[in-house]
């Protein structure tokens, strides 16, 4: 009897692993990922200028961050725009026109008290605008696909290769992306306004 029982807990529990097992075996092959497996570790060369800002940060508890990158460019179908995010969640987004207008932006914004609440520390100082100009050859490092965004992030291909993070591209979406991703061919349409793979 008990090894009747023990016998049908294991086949139980073996039918239930296979069970939940079964989406993610499933989801492996959805448009969206294979949307962005596409363009993973792809060579591109830059069309339309891609910029980014280094910049200092200090964070919250007074630990300096130098010489961060964030890449500023952001694609929609009728132009683009650039923006800053905040260092924390809790910050506004900066959003202009123009990467010199960011930068601007950023100089004048981001200060918070002392955590001893004598005086106030400017948390992020932009230090310079980078930009890849047409012909520049990137490596297509990240493809993060979100509810209404798709960010590009890229990578150098020559001698800094090493260092990481160069720019990035964010494609902003007017309603949220469906489960089809019917909206591909369109959005890569604007992303072959900026790069194009080689």
């Amino acid at each position: 009897m008990f090894v009747h029982t023990t016998l049908k807990r294991r086949l139980f529990a073996t039918v239930l692993i296979v069970t939940c097992a079964a989406p993610t075996v499933t989801g492996a092959g959805t448009p969206v990922t294979e949307f962005t497996k596409n363009w993973n570790g792809r060579r591109v060369v830059v069309k339309s200028v891609l910029y980014t800002v280094l910049y200092d940060e200090i964070g919250r508890l007074g630990v300096h961050y130098q010489g961060k990158l964030a890449g500023l460019t952001v694609a929609t179908q009728a132009g683009e725009y650039y923006e800053f995010d905040g260092p924390g969640s809790d910050e506004d987004p900066v959003v202009e026109p123009t990467p010199n207008r960011v930068f601007s932006e950023m100089s004048a914004r981001y200060t918070r008290a002392y955590h001893t609440d004598i005086g106030t520390v400017k948390t992020i100082t932009p230090l310079l605008l980078r930009q890849f100009d047409p012909g520049v050859v990137l490596v297509v490092r990240s493809v993060k696909v979100e509810r209404t965004r798709i960010r590009f992030e890229f990578g150098r291909t020559d001698e800094a290769a090493d260092e990481g993070f160069a720019t990035s591209l964010t494609v902003e979406w007017p309603a949220p992306l469906s489960k089809s991703f019917h909206e591909r061919e369109t959005i890569e349409g604007v992303v072959r306004r900026f790069i194009e793979p080689l």
